[in-house]
């Protein structure tokens, strides 16, 4: 579905329409409505493009608690804790 973008909105905005996109898919997907690769591929990207394009404008990934201890137990899974050798 084309979406029309009225020229006093891009002119209000100072920036192009695919700079309206981008906050358009940066908006929805920090309202958890578009998954990142969803929110990139809308842009013609690449996940990892899309983040990296993020990061550029210091626009933050959002992580929680649940990020990180969903994060931790994958490291644990692929780097289980050793045995401390005591001297």
């Amino acid at each position: 579905m084309p979406l029309q973008i009225p020229d006093s909105l891009v002119t209000q905005a100072g920036c192009g329409p695919q700079e309206l996109l981008f906050g358009l898919a940066v908006g929805l997907f920090m309202d958890s409505r578009l998954t990142l690769g969803q929110a990139g591929n809308a842009l013609g990207l690449s996940k990892p493009e899309f983040m990296e394009l993020m990061g550029q404008r210091g626009i933050p990934m959002p992580y929680d608690v649940d990020d990180l201890e969903s994060d931790l137990k994958t490291l644990d899974k692929f780097f289980p804790k050793q045995p401390v050798m005591s001297a």
